[in-house]
């Protein structure tokens, strides 16, 4: 967990907060000053994350939307500067339920495919043009989009979710070429962590837990808060200042291996 409020002050919006890395990467930004705006598509996936960050001291509000609606989105934005006073970080998290779920290519349908690039590519841009000129008059904006590892090296069984992470890759360093004289730093994360579905699943089945972990140099899948959570607070920190257009690999290893 954060030690230092290294974002005290800033106001962040996280899209898909409601659960798994999105809940994560609200608790760390909490613990490290942020006021935070939890993003969901319904008010109750948001209220356990807004209760355990009061219980921290920290500050949140909740804003249904749907990360794929220009028009909900940008009302969502208006939230945050509303209730905060502005917005410094915007971080895209959300993904389409159909992404966890692998399936050949010839099994995809037009449907499947529009209804998660709606929310992977759709709900990537929305959220930056809702949010640019506000991470522009903040002068130490951060616009951070998670991403996938199957994104570089591709994944059998997931065709579709790997060319949207991989041309989310491209996105960033886009907007970081195009943001930069604006001090807008573009980061982004490619995590490996262990959510609440993965869990249940990996109880099912132990056997397939324990060749999947002999893959990580060092031994695990990454935590949403303690592991994915800080490295997006760090790199939306002054500490990293310097640094914009990178994707970094948050998985203990795994791609790099």
């Amino acid at each position: 967990m954060s030690h230092f409020k290294t974002l005290q002050g800033r106001t962040a919006i996280i899209t898909g907060a409601g659960a798994g890395i999105g809940e994560g990467i609200a608790l760390a930004m909490a613990a490290a000053g942020a006021n935070v705006v939890l993003n969901v598509r319904r008010r109750e996936a948001g209220e356990a994350v807004l209760a355990k960050i009061a219980a921290e001291g920290g500050r949140a509000v909740i804003a249904v939307a749907d990360a794929a609606s220009m028009a909900q989105m940008t009302a969502a934005v208006r939230l945050a500067v509303d209730s905060f006073g502005g917005l410094d970080i915007a971080v895209h998290n959300a993904n389409n339920h159909a992404s966890a779920h692998p399936m050949a290519l010839e099994a995809i349908t037009d449907a499947d495919w529009q209804a998660q690039a709606a929310v992977a590519h759709g709900g990537a841009f929305i959220l930056a043009e809702a949010a640019y000129p506000y991470l522009q008059k903040s002068q130490r904006g951060c616009y951070v989009l998670l991403c996938s590892a199957q994104g570089l090296h591709g994944a059998a069984m997931n065709p579709v979710y790997s060319a949207l992470k991989g041309g989310n890759l491209g996105f960033i360093k886009a907007l970081a070429r195009e943001w930069g004289p604006d001090c807008i730093n573009v980061h982004g994360i490619a995590p490996a962590a262990m959510t609440e579905p993965a869990e249940v699943f990996f109880s099912q089945h132990p056997d397939i837990r324990d060749q999947f972990m002999t893959k990580f140099p060092l031994g695990r899948m990454g935590q949403p808060r303690e592991d994915i959570g800080e490295a997006v607070v760090a790199v939306c920190s002054n500490r990293y200042a310097y640094v914009t257009g990178q994707t970094v690999r948050v998985d203990g290893g795994l791609f790099t291996a």
